[in-house]
């Protein structure tokens, strides 16, 4: 509990740097990133405002790397908040991340797009700031556990219902009547 403290502590400082983090690594790879496919915005008709579809790009990277903040962190023994080197996917504003190991398996790919394009429609309604914010807030509360979070629950839950091939539905929509009922907006 002492390192969650410590966190809490720090958390202008953190969110600072994630900000700045953010806006590093958009920098670095929204040149190489590339618009959604047809296929792509095929499977995310409906779901999707077409805005959105029109805003994201898709980064293919080697390995998602941790910020280099990450280093003081840990020489001050505090633990690390969230474990990027992990992830398979990022939202990085309106830039997607995706692990290239992952286009092995295409479903998963595409699984992996939609959930990241839900964070994509969550920044999008909240700002990058309240949503680095409230994202640090979920994340301490619930002990560092990422599945607890709840922009990683809502995402899961939406991509679940992708996955099961249910109707297009309005992530948008979904997103909204969430955050209202965590009294988020």
């Amino acid at each position: 509990m002492q390192g969650i403290e410590a966190l809490e502590q720090l958390r202008p400082y953190l969110i600072e740097r994630y900000l700045e983090w953010v806006d590093e690594q958009r920098e670095i790879l929204l040149p190489q990133a590339r618009p959604l496919s047809k296929e792509e915005r095929a499977r995310f008709q409906g779901y999707f405002e077409e805005r959105i579809l029109d805003l994201v790009r898709v980064a293919t990277v080697d390995r998602i790397r941790n910020p280099e903040f990450y280093n003081e962190l840990t020489m001050s023994g505090m633990p690390i908040p969230l474990d990027f080197n992990q992830a398979v996917g990022l939202a990085l504003v309106d830039c997607i991340i995706i692990h290239k190991q992952l286009w092995t398996y295409p479903e998963s790919a595409i699984s992996t797009i939609f959930h990241e394009l839900v964070h994509v429609v969550q920044i999008d309604m909240l700002g990058i700031r309240k949503h680095i914010e409230l994202y640090a807030d979920s994340l301490m509360q619930n002990d560092l556990q990422y599945h607890s979070v709840i922009f990683e629950r809502q995402a899961y839950d939406l991509t679940a219902r992708f996955d099961r091939k249910e109707p297009p539905f309005s992530v948008s929509k979904a997103i909204k009547q969430g955050l209202r009922q965590a009294r988020l907006i």
